[in-house]
């Protein structure tokens, strides 16, 4: 199964603005794109925030085959919301996660973490690819693409394959295979 990585970050690489979690800092432009990336997966996983800060705009009616997997340290909480074979909650290790979206049939997965989500896939070797977003702002701190604040993240080596301009005046897209 193909893992491809998607995030939005500032200039100096956040994908928070400062303490704000989300999204909210994305361009319309980056929007669109993301919209049209996520139809070509058939499943994703999300950390525990960012379900919650997306799920209006994940909503099953609006990507209806797409698997939802979200991360969370207490998915025992949460079976309320859970949905058989759209959208569940597991605090599973990402090989075991990847091991059973693979038995369901599932080809590419969107990774949609925050820092540590994307910093556990990342380690574990799992993402092929990393689509990044990069809007024209400087924000002086919040999380980190992979890692938490004051933690690195892991080390990885990429091959840059794609350069995009979404709008003009950015935002830029940077697609990046993961060496293995």
């Amino acid at each position: 199964m193909q893992v491809v990585l998607f995030a939005v970050q500032s200039v100096d690489g956040y994908i928070t603005q400062r303490q704000t979690a989300g999204d909210t800092f994305a361009s319309a432009a980056d929007r669109a794109h993301f919209r049209e990336a996520i139809r070509a997966c058939d499943a994703c996983v999300l950390g525990g925030k960012t379900y919650d800060l997306s799920k209006a705009r994940m909503r099953p009616e609006a990507f209806p085959t797409l698997r939802r997997v979200v991360w969370t340290r207490n998915p025992e909480s949460r079976a309320a919301e859970s949905l058989s074979g759209v959208l569940e909650f597991t605090n599973e290790s990402p090989l075991e996660t990847v091991a059973r979206l693979q038995a369901d049939g599932r080809q590419r997965c969107a990774l949609l973490g925050g820092g540590q989500v994307n910093a556990a896939w990342l380690e574990a070797g799992l993402v092929d690819e990393i689509w990044l977003t990069v809007e024209s702002a400087l924000f002086g701190e919040g999380t980190p693409l992979a890692g938490s604040r004051g933690q690195p993240g892991p080390e990885r080596q990429l091959l840059l394959r794609e350069i995009k301009v979404l709008a003009e005046g950015g935002p830029v897209l940077l697609r990046y295979e993961v060496k293995k």
